[in-house]
């Protein structure tokens, strides 16, 4: 994440993600299903804020879910309870991402706000620590906190580095609707579920694809989404968006997560900008990936 601060403020940005592959494996003891799944970082970010305040305690400011409901609020309740000490801050997110698309918004926003308490407060938190607070509040929120790719597996707090080629060009569209992470994994249950050799077996023939990819047309091959046959049977909306995508010229596009955020991959940053008006009356935005620069 990008920080940049000032002796008071402490400003970062949350980016948005999509899982450019998303396998779902069976059910967990935990209620979780295991997943294997590349996830890339965007520069589709909100923005967070957090200023000193005086004895008042937290506050979280947010249009979409203000207050201790907002994953952020829970995330800086989180580090109080472990740390054992309360920060009186106050924390405005202003929302470019959409919500309840798929593209790990609210998670991001929440290990944002970890990184701008500990640096507003000079904190210096073991990474152990900034880890286990994340996964205390949500699967995806650990994967925020390291820049670039990984490869998410367990119940997705489970994280590997990985390298992609780059430079990658995609276009998010977002149908005006909105999906239950929950209310979707009940759906593909209902479904099919997941057969257990069938998951493994793939799963390693995803390694192989992402270890063969050179350059971004390559990841044309791993581009899949367990879950969206079983959104499309319910919202074909999602599917019709997939469909326009390729249509514009997109060489590979799936949905992100549970949706209903679908992506497209462009060869260039101008056919992806170019498609962004033949997806009316999506949301749309032309965003490009966050990888470390070598």
């Amino acid at each position: 994440m990008d920080v940049s601060d000032t002796p008071d403020v402490v400003e970062v940005a949350a980016p948005a993600k999509v899982n450019l592959a998303l396998l779902v494996g069976p059910r967990r003891p935990d209620g979780y299903h295991e997943v294997f799944s590349p996830m890339l970082p965007l520069t589709l970010a909100d923005h967070v804020a957090a200023r000193h305040t005086s004895g008042k305690g937290l506050t979280v400011h947010c249009d979409v879910c203000p207050g201790d409901d907002n994953l952020a609020a829970r995330m800086v309740r989180e580090l109080e309870r472990r740390l054992e000490r309360t920060f009186s801050a106050d924390v405005t997110i202003t929302k470019r991402v959409p919500v309840a698309a798929g593209l790990g918004g609210g998670s991001s926003d929440a290990a944002a706000v970890l990184l701008a308490v500990e640096r507003l407060f000079g904190l210096d938190l073991a990474p152990r620590l900034r880890y286990e607070c994340a996964a205390a509040v949500g699967a995806d929120v650990a994967f925020f906190l390291w820049k670039g790719p990984q490869l998410a597996m367990g119940r997705g707090n489970v994280l590997h580095e990985i390298e992609l080629p780059e430079p990658l060009h995609l276009v998010v569209a977002v149908p005006d609707l909105r999906l239950s992470t929950a209310e979707v994994y009940g759906w593909f249950d209902d479904d099919a579920g997941a057969d257990v050799p069938r998951f493994v077996e793939r799963t390693q023939r995803l390694l192989v694809r992402l270890r063969e990819a050179q350059r971004p047309r390559d990841l044309a091959a791993l581009v899949e989404n367990d879950l969206e046959a079983t959104v499309v049977a319910r919202r074909p909306e999602v599917g019709e968006l997939k469909e326009r995508l390729l249509a514009a010229g997109a060489y590979a596009a799936a949905m992100s997560g549970s949706g209903a955020g679908v992506f497209g991959l462009f060869s260039t940053g101008a056919r992806a900008q170019r498609a962004l008006g033949a997806l009316a009356p999506a949301r749309t935005f032309y965003a490009t990936d966050l990888q470390p620069r070598t």
